[in-house]
C-alpha cells in the first residue's frame, strides 16, 4: 500500500512537471520560437499520462476546484481568464488553486 501511494506521489510530481512544460512549449510556440522535438512523448506514455491526470482530478471533491485545476493545468489558462470565465476575482482562483492542489496532496500522501 505505502508502494502505491509513493508511486502516485512521484508520479504526479512528474505529469504536474510535463503539464508546466507543455504549457511553456505552447506559450513559446505561439510566440514563434522552435518547438523542442525531443519533449514529444509516445502515445502510450501520452495515453497512459492522461489517464493518470483523469483519476487524479477524481479525487477532487469540489467541483470549482476541479474546473480551475483543468482549466490552469491542462487547458493552459492564466488565472486572469479562469476567474473571467467564472466571474470572480484572479484572487479568489490562486485561492482556490492553492487550496485544491494542498488537498489533493494530501489525499495522495494519505
Amino acid at each position: 500500500m505505502e508502494m502505491t501511494k509513493e508511486m502516485y506521489s512521484s508520479e504526479l510530481k512528474k505529469i504536474a512537471w510535463r503539464l508546466q512544460y507543455r504549457c511553456k512549449v505552447s506559450a513559446n510556440k505561439e510566440l514563434g520560437m522552435v518547438y523542442d522535438i525531443k519533449s514529444i512523448e509516445s502515445f502510450e506514455d501520452s495515453s497512459v499520462s492522461r489517464l493518470f491526470v483523469q483519476d487524479v482530478l477524481n479525487l477532487i471533491d469540489n467541483e470549482v476546484g476541479k474546473r480551475i485545476i483543468n482549466s490552469i493545468y491542462l487547458e493552459g489558462k492564466s488565472e486572469k481568464e479562469v476567474a473571467f470565465e467564472l466571474q470572480i476575482s484572479q484572487q479568489a482562483v490562486n485561492k482556490w488553486k492553492r487550496k485544491t492542489l494542498k488537498k489533493l496532496s494530501m489525499k495522495l500522501s494519505s
